[in-house]
């Protein structure tokens, strides 16, 4: 294959990790209302060292293990912004047409 082929996979590759992203963030957005409406608080520790050590032992590499934690820290942060932003009326009506 050319470079240009495994640049192609690579796109491919990263239009999934996309998709997937977003359907994360849908479901963390799902979650935070229900967090909200059960009076519990947006940030779970507890769920996020879940969350980081669960990435860690699925990882078969060639990532290494600081490199995955990073990459999963960043998700749960940027999933953590979208429920704190589900929490005023005016962004959850942007967030409602994406779910």
């Amino acid at each position: 294959m050319s470079i240009e082929d495994w640049r192609a996979r690579i796109d491919e590759l990263d239009d999934e990790l996309l998709r997937l992203l977003n359907t994360r963030a849908r479901l963390a957005v799902r979650i935070g209302m229900l967090k909200r409406r059960a009076g519990l608080p947006i940030e779970d520790a507890e769920r996020e060292r879940d969350v980081l050590a669960r990435a860690r032992r699925a990882n078969a590499g060639p990532l290494d293990e600081r490199a995955v934690a990073e990459i999963f820290r960043r998700i749960i942060l940027e999933s953590r912004r979208l429920e704190a932003r589900a929490d005023d009326a005016r962004g959850a009506r942007e967030l409602e047409g994406t779910l």
